[in-house]
């Protein structure tokens, strides 16, 4: 009984690890349909965690699925909750941003810009909006997929469009 006590205080731990930090690093890039994505698979996993330590030693091979279905849980869940996103928002992002950044040094070399993630729910991870400097009141927006930062598509602005 003790053990299983010690595996409850672990699992607990870890979980409310994970969840904090999605809730610092992630949360606040995401929409609220990721969100409440990544805590109904927190759920799940817990609801299979619990379930393991209670079912009887004589039901090994329903113990086996389930920790089965626990070990892909965790593993899914945390590639694709965790690892996934925080590589795209701290590695992928600055490197689009610097790369917008030199293209419109070479496009605008007499302009001076600010480059910043757009934080609207609808837009993709990777739309940057440009304010340039001689017209702070409109910004451009741009998408930089992975063809356009290899440069097999060129780099396009949606158009000029008032500031919200």
């Amino acid at each position: 009984m003790f053990s299983r006590f010690i595996f409850i205080i672990i699992f607990a731990m870890l979980l409310a690890a994970s969840v904090i930090f999605y809730q610092f690093y992630i949360s606040p890039h995401s929409n609220r349909v990721e969100d409440i994505s990544a805590l109904v698979t927190s759920g799940i996993a817990t609801i299979l965690f619990l379930s393991l330590l209670f079912i009887p030693k004589s039901l090994t091979l329903l113990k086996g699925l389930i920790l089965t279905f626990l070990a892909a849980v965790i593993l899914v869940g945390s590639t694709f909750w965790l690892i996934r996103p925080y590589q795209l928002i701290y590695n992928d992002v600055p490197e689009r941003i610097e790369f917008l950044n030199e293209h419109l040094e070479e496009e605008h070399p007499e302009r001076s810009w600010e480059i910043e993630h757009s934080s609207r729910d609808e837009d993709p991870i990777f739309t940057m909006l440009v304010t340039f400097e001689d017209e702070p009141d409109y910004e451009y927006q741009y998408y930089i997929t992975r063809d356009v930062k290899e440069g097999e598509e060129p780099v396009e602005s949606s158009g000029r469009q008032e500031k919200e």
